[in-house]
């Protein structure tokens, strides 16, 4: 593994984490969009649906980039990278 693999699989890892981060505010306006549906304000309600779904296509990318960073193969290649890395900085 070269370290512009190592960085790329970094970007990809940040990818992740805000398209999550997307999600649970996808998963917030639902909640708030159920509370006021709850208490009978149907145009806030529809608001929050409204802003709600689209960030919920975000988990199809947080799932196909966990499973893409994941892979066994990757992982034991960037381990190996990093220890030969700080085995190159020890001398």
């Amino acid at each position: 593994m070269t370290a512009s693999k190592l960085y790329f699989r970094d970007l990809l890892g940040l990818t992740l984490v805000i398209s999550a981060i997307l999600v649970m505010l996808g998963s917030i306006f639902g909640i708030l969009a159920i509370l006021n549906f709850y208490f009978h304000e149907d145009v806030l309600a529809n608001t929050y649906v409204h802003e709600s779904i689209p960030l919920f296509v975000f988990l199809i990318p947080c799932y196909l980039l966990g499973k893409y960073i994941s892979r066994p193969k990757w992982v034991s290649e960037v381990e190996e990278y990093q220890l030969e890395a700080a085995k190159k900085a020890s001398h």
